[in-house]
């Protein structure tokens, strides 16, 4: 009677070992899965953002390919009104001798350097920001704009220079100040837009950097969570086994 009370006593104990490993085990795996399931709604919800992301500047470089045109047009502007100049001050040259029209056409060619250069610089422009678009890309080493970007220094020099000398139109030497009312050459306004497509593409390629750096990191952390729950179960049904067979 005795020895059937210890073994009842002894069978007792053993499912209650067994029971409370398996609840433990099951609470483990249970408490683990709750912080996975939620970096997972957050890696979900920094796809979604880093996809919206995407969409904005895919629309922004819309906006600027947009305004290409528009840009040169203005540049062609500004050379209008400088060959405009150029030959209104050519014809009114007072006691210099008379230019031919072939002088004539070589003396505006020289006079108008800084607004030829910005009309090649937004063509080149117009392309890095066709292709760009096309492409779906935000990198600034393109051809097209590594060519500009080193025509702009060019652009703003001959720009100074026309402007602090009169001579190839007028005929006479005349120093001009940059201060002084007589400077008929308008600033490049493609320095401008070369200024603001850079700060654009600059601005939208660290935002898609950020996006892409948290999704890969909650992806990494994600993958690391779950190498240890796999762990953990695999170590709680090996004490399982072992308390079974004890």
């Amino acid at each position: 009677m005795a020895d059937s009370n210890d073994l009842r006593q002894r069978r007792g104990k053993k499912s209650t070992v067994t029971s409370s490993a398996t609840t433990s085990a099951t609470t483990s795996a249970t408490t683990s899965a709750i912080p996975l399931d939620q970096i997972r709604i957050a890696h979900a919800r920094l796809v979604v953002s880093r996809d919206r992301t995407a969409d904005l500047h895919r629309a922004w470089r819309g906006q600027l390919l947009r305004f290409a045109p528009l840009v040169w047009f203005v540049t062609m502007y500004q050379l209008k009104n400088s060959i405009s100049s150029c030959v209104s001050e050519i014809k009114g040259r007072d006691g210099v001798k008379t230019v031919t029209g072939m002088e004539a056409s070589w003396i505006i060619f020289g006079d108008s350097y800084s607004e030829l250069l910005g009309i090649v610089i937004s063509s080149l422009l117009a392309h890095f920001l066709a292709v760009g678009d096309l492409k779906g890309k935000l990198e600034l080493d393109g051809w097209s704009y590594m060519l500009s970007s080193v025509l702009v220094p060019i652009c703003v020099g001959l720009y100074y220079f026309n402007n602090s000398t009169h001579a190839t139109c007028r005929g006479v030497e005349e120093e001009v100040s940059l201060d002084d009312d007589k400077m008929r050459h308008q600033f490049p306004a493609v320095i401008l837009w070369h200024t603001m497509i850079t700060g654009a593409y600059w601005f939208m390629k660290n935002g898609m950097r950020d996006c892409e750096d948290a999704v890969n990191t909650c992806a990494q952390t994600i993958s690391e969570l779950e190498i240890m729950d796999e762990k953990m179960v695999s170590r709680s049904k090996s004490n399982c086994g072992s308390t079974k067979k004890r």
